[in-house]
């Protein structure tokens, strides 16, 4: 009598279910002021104030650190130039301006490569007679903080929030609010400075409300093509819940 081999079909983890993604209930909108492009000059005020502090101790030669506190000045006042037509200007469109500007600051750094190494000595930075100590340099990153952060309180002002009923303006300290539909919203995206999507992925988001005169509009948004995705998804479903 043959006994039948039976396949034992070994017993695997049953695996979890994944678990759908999360909906979007709302979205929020903030957008900010364009001193909010300000963060990098803060950062770099820091370290050329920490740069300072420990030449003292690392360069004996005083002529010598003297020079370089008046290059690290010049470079400091080079880059803070560049951040203010940064924040003065958008450079989306005249593209041939953002890249002189670039090839403005590698010929300045070319500028002050060529002052170390000695080749030119008559291009020196000191001749300008600029010259900010560490305590100038600490003053002018707390100048910074508190630019950025009534840019970050105003966001907290200005702000526009989108449910699936409907959409919430926000504006002014006293908290005054505009409450639409969201029947046939239509809002458009905007890369206006190529330099400022560089520094905060961020853009402009302008919005046509049926029932309002003027259209809505939110400059410097961050992450603003993360924000139209959140914003199309959510619009979608709402009309899918009304077909």
């Amino acid at each position: 009598m043959s006994e039948e081999n039976e396949e034992i079909t070994p017993i695997t983890e049953v695996e979890k279910p994944i678990p759908p993604p999360t909906e979007i209930q709302e979205v929020t909108v903030r957008g900010y002021p364009k001193t909010v492009l300000f963060y990098p000059m803060a950062f770099i005020s820091v370290i050329i104030a920490a740069a300072i502090y420990l030449l003292a101790f690392l360069i004996l030669d005083p002529n010598f650190y003297l020079r370089l506190v008046y290059t690290l000045t010049f470079i400091w006042f080079v880059l803070f130039l560049f951040n203010l037509l940064l924040v003065t200007f958008d450079f989306g469109k005249n593209i041939i301006v953002a890249i002189a500007l670039i090839i403005v600051v590698v010929i300045l750094g070319l500028a002050l490569y060529i002052t170390g190494t000695g080749v030119f000595p008559f291009i020196d930075p000191s001749f300008l007679g600029l010259y900010i100590n560490i305590n100038s340099m600490f003053a002018f990153f707390i100048i910074f903080l508190f630019v950025i952060f009534i840019a970050w309180i105003r966001a907290r002002i200005y702000y526009f929030r989108i449910t699936s009923n409907e959409i919430v303006y926000k504006k002014g300290i006293l908290g005054d609010v505009e409450r639409f539909g969201t029947t046939n919203v239509m809002f458009h995206k905007e890369i206006c400075d190529i330099f400022e999507y560089l520094l905060l992925r961020s853009g402009r988001l302008t919005f046509t409300i049926p029932g309002r005169k003027t259209t809505v509009v939110l400059d410097t948004v961050p992450n603003v093509n993360k924000v139209e995705q959140q914003i199309l998804l959510l619009l979608r479903r709402i009309e899918v819940d009304l077909d």
